[in-house]
């Protein structure tokens, strides 16, 4: 499973090809830390909320059943929110052992059934 700390990276990478910070997006709750917050990025970065999140490196049969769990994944970022202010991909890998986020990520994407 993906460590926290390698989550906060991926999230902190992912904001920061944004204008505006992130962390002004997220729920008004209170967070316990800046790390907290930075989880939840991540966890909506999952789920599709910033956009579709794909599974760029899964691999199908040839009846459409996935074998291989993707372990590279990129969303693509708007150019209206983005620093760059022309659409871009964000891409990022989950180097450590997949615990199923990446099938249901995939799963979801590729059908866009977020």
């Amino acid at each position: 499973m993906i460590s926290d700390s390698q989550k906060i990276q991926i999230a902190k990478n992912f904001e920061s090809l944004y204008q505006t910070q992130i962390t002004t997006w997220t729920p008004t709750k209170d967070y316990l830390s800046d790390d907290d917050r930075y989880l939840t990025i991540y966890d909506n970065l999952i789920i599709g909320v910033y956009g579709d999140c794909y599974g760029v490196n899964a691999e199908y049969d040839e009846d459409d059943n996935l074998i291989q769990e993707a372990s590279e994944f990129e969303v693509e970022i708007d150019g209206f929110g983005s620093t760059a202010t022309q659409a871009e991909v964000f891409c990022f890998e989950v180097t450590s052992e997949l615990a199923g986020v990446g099938k249901f990520i995939e799963e979801h994407g590729k059908h866009g059934d977020w």
